[in-house]
């Protein structure tokens, strides 16, 4: 059923990617919201496999919208400095949305029950709807607002094309992400012996880490381009989940090194997404789906990655799996490398 939900949404995001080029933005977003809350109020009727998976199918459908619609039409509006704090603004408090719901869930089960829980949630998105349409009534719904700077990214075909790189990084911090969200509650359990009220707790204070990472990149503007602050980012991301896997019985170093990992490997979101739109500029009329490949990466990434760890976890250990992945980010770091040296001008 989760793959199901994860394929759902790798198929959709291109496609809703291009479908929202040239149109209101606001709107496809309220739409997108609409159709989770009534995936979310479908799940309290589910009675069988059939009706979940259905449900399932429609929540992913809904949640295709986020990413490439949102993305995009912040490409459109923001260039220079203010591009990156805009993907950065958009990136955490996607996250802090993820933190809500997080810490909230468990007591309105508590107090209320499964179903008064996801319909809460249901009403909730409703009132997402409303904020979304009076938030961006003035957002143009046609037409970019940058000047177009990279048709030579466009194939033969006349298709703007995403370079491998970034299909590869989103893979990257996509899985990465999910896999430490997923496991490092469980990995804090094991080795630093914590319970498992105190692991969640560690596992949320990463999540507000991933918040605040994705919030201070359009401050690194000033310093460094998004290219060298993303491969920055891939190797502090590495770092720091070697120190966490391999120094977690210290609970204290543990927890540091898990909360500097959240701020590290959130920040490659936006800064992958600010780099992207600065490669492909306006583009044309592929700019949506652009993004939506690159959504549909970072998911695949996740779903990949995840289902990998809980096999390698199972015959050769957790600390393996982590292993691993500060290896990918690794190869993340070296890959912006490359990428930043052959965007360099000539002659510099």
């Amino acid at each position: 059923m989760v793959a199901v939900g994860y394929l759902v949404s790798v198929m959709c995001q291109p496609i809703v990617g291009r479908y929202s080029e040239g149109r209101d933005p606001g709107k496809l977003l309220a739409s997108g919201i609409i159709v989770v809350s009534l995936s979310i109020v479908s799940f309290v009727f589910a009675t069988g496999f059939v009706s979940l998976l259905a449900s399932v199918v429609l929540l992913r459908v809904g949640s295709s919208f986020f990413h490439p619609v949102g993305i995009s039409a912040v490409s459109r509006t923001y260039n220079g400095p203010k591009l990156q704090k805009a993907m950065g603004f958009q990136s955490s408090f996607g996250n802090f949305g993820v933190l809500l719901v997080f810490l909230s869930a468990a007591p309105l089960y508590l107090s209320l029950g499964w179903k008064s829980t996801f319909l809460v949630f249901a009403a909730w998105t409703i009132a997402d709807v409303v904020i979304t349409l009076l938030a961006l009534r003035t957002s143009p719904s046609a037409g970019p607002s940058r000047a177009d700077h990279s048709s030579s990214n466009l194939g033969r075909s006349g298709r703007l094309t995403v370079p491998v790189f970034f299909v590869a990084v989103a893979f990257i911090s996509g899985g990465s992400y999910a896999v430490i969200l997923n496991f490092a509650n469980i990995f804090l359990g094991t080795r630093a012996h914590l319970g498992v009220s105190e692991s969640n707790l560690v596992v949320s204070a990463f999540i507000a880490a991933a918040f605040f990472g994705a919030l201070s990149t359009g401050v690194w503007t000033r310093f460094l381009k998004s290219g060298i602050n993303l491969s920055l980012s891939f190797l502090a991301a590495s770092g720091t989940l070697a120190v966490f896997t391999i120094f977690s019985s210290n609970v204290l170093v543990g927890i540091v090194a898990l909360l500097a990992n959240g701020f590290a490997i959130s920040a490659t979101y936006p800064l992958t997404y600010t780099e992207l739109s600065d490669h492909v500029g306006t583009g044309g009329q592929e700019v949506g789906r652009s993004f939506g490949v690159l959504s549909s990466a970072q998911t695949v990434g996740a779903s990949v990655m995840g289902f990998a760890s809980g096999y390698v976890s199972q015959l050769l250990g957790l600390d393996f799996s982590f292993g691993a992945v500060s290896a990918l980010m690794l190869v993340g770091f070296v890959s912006g490398l490359v990428w930043v040296r052959r965007r360099r001008p000539k002659g510099l």
